[in-house]
């Protein structure tokens, strides 16, 4: 039966002789003694036509022992990148040892090839052993967590013995050492200052006050305080941790540190008070201004002038922008300003304010999340509202749908914003004169003076763009 299967697979995905796979058949009659002295899964692979791959031609497993395997894999394809051991053999003709991988059955094992020669002692196959490595596994993690207690006790031992330090002096922190029935067996006097407050007598000997912890016993308080805890009392708060302590690999009982950081709570809410204050400085800020705004339209509509009204119009719009980066001040953190949502918003309020009702435009904004810092946001938001100004006023075709695009991107600290629209424009080229336009006066100052950047108006196949440049000021992270 085993020599119709090696024959059969061998003629189907080998190139090997009759010679060749006799040797192969021959050997596979013996791999099941192989496989009851060491106590191992034995194969025997053959590389397939590929010159790559293998083919598993026979498999034996020990009677005594339970295989590494529920069911045969002879037949079954050992590919080189799951097996790079078996493909280093084939191409090297070395012995691979010890290998270390994983089964089929997710079982950790070490493997060993070794190459089957033919008589002209060319490579014709490789026989495999694989030994479960699970036990040797628990072992080493065993050893490792022994010496890691080993190496923690060290150090300790050698901070205590060098510096003349006790418990009481770990960083300033309380301490309590526990037995594994949660009495009391050590406090330092951080520790038993607090206890004695709390509870008017010494410690020693008592049990730990679970209820600190919302918790009813010993397991339960080393569960809830394995990592830090913050747990408020007597109107003061502390940050606890449960250190376990072993023996012989037995809890026998642990160590509890506690740190106060009432005063560092105490700073945080000062700063959320601040915080708060000046959110609503930028919130008024942004109220005056929209107020303003709004007394000048009022003279505005006072005006029969269409070019009285186009100026006032301009200004409105230009108070609205700084407005804009102000209600995002008060929205977002002040000291930084998400440009893609200040662009966002300044062409929504723009296309409401000033797109006519039969004006069909569209609009996108796109590109990088970049955070600038609050004195760069305020003269680009004013920049942008020239732009998109521009471009409403002689971008936008009135006749046919038009489209304002904003694109934002960054590269080492380099901010290049473009704004884009597909409407006939003012016969922009790359030199054209901006000096008669006061909105594009407005920005080459605002960018040059302000941002220390550069500016530039282009048309290409019927689309503007308006392209700005400047480098982010240090100090700010990019969303």
């Amino acid at each position: 039966m085993i020599r119709s299967v090696i024959w059969e697979l061998c003629q189907n995905y080998t190139d090997l002789s009759d010679g060749d796979i006799r040797i192969l058949d021959n050997l596979a009659q013996q791999i099941p003694y192989i496989s009851d002295i060491t106590d191992t899964d034995i194969f025997i692979d053959a590389l397939t036509s590929n010159g790559i791959d293998a083919i598993v031609l026979a498999w034996a497993s020990p009677q005594n022992r339970k295989s590494l395997y529920e069911n045969s894999v002879v037949g079954e394809l050992a590919y080189a990148t799951s097996e790079p051991a078996v493909y280093r053999t084939f191409q090297t003709g070395e012995k691979s040892s010890n290998i270390h991988g994983v089964s089929q059955e997710g079982i950790p094992i070490a493997q060993t090839v070794v190459p089957i020669l033919n008589l002209q002692g060319q490579i014709i196959g490789v026989l495999i052993m694989e030994k479960d490595r699970s036990e040797e596994l628990r072992q080493e993690e065993q050893v490792q967590f022994l010496s890691q207690t080993a190496e923690h006790l060290s150090n300790t031992l050698m901070f205590l013995s060098t510096t003349g330090s006790r418990f009481e002096d770990w960083l300033g922190n309380g301490i309590y050492v526990l037995n594994n029935c949660g009495k009391i067996t050590y406090v330092n006097k951080v520790a038993a200052g607090m206890y004695k407050s709390y509870y008017g007598s010494d410690p020693l000997g008592r049990d730990f006050p679970f209820a600190i912890a919302n918790c009813s016993g010993f397991d339960e308080l080393l569960y809830i305080l394995h990592d830090p805890v913050e747990i408020s009392f007597m109107c003061r708060s502390y940050l606890f941790q449960a250190h376990p302590l072993f023996t012989y690999g037995e809890t026998s009982g642990c160590v509890i540190s506690f740190q106060d950081i009432t005063d560092l709570r105490q700073k945080e809410q000062e700063l959320v008070a601040q915080s708060t204050i000046i959110r609503e400085i930028h919130h008024r800020v942004k109220n005056n201004l929209q107020n303003v705004a709004a007394l000048l339209r009022l003279q505005m509509r006072r005006s029969d002038s269409d070019l009285v009204r186009s100026e006032f119009s301009a200004c409105i719009n230009r108070i609205i922008s700084i407005a804009t980066v102000y209600e995002v001040f008060a929205l977002q953190s002040w000291d930084a300003i998400d440009l893609e949502d200040l662009s966002k918003r300044i062409l929504d309020g723009l296309i409401e304010s000033s797109a006519l009702p039969d004006q069909p435009i569209r609009t996108f904004v796109e590109g990088r999340n970049v955070l600038l810092p609050s004195k760069q946001a305020v003269p680009l938001a004013l920049v942008i509202n020239e732009l998109l100004l521009n471009s409403l006023k002689h971008g936008v075709s009135r006749t046919s749908e038009g489209e304002i695009g904003i694109y934002i991107t960054e590269k080492d600290s380099k901010v290049s914003l473009f704004v884009t629209d597909n409407g006939p424009g003012l016969g922009v080229g790359k030199n054209q004169d901006t000096s008669k336009h006061l909105g594009l006066q407005i920005v080459d100052s605002l960018i040059v003076d302000q941002l220390g950047g550069t500016f530039c108006l282009e048309r290409n196949e019927g689309i503007t763009r308006a392209v700005v440049c400047f480098l982010k000021q240090n100090g700010e992270v990019e969303a």
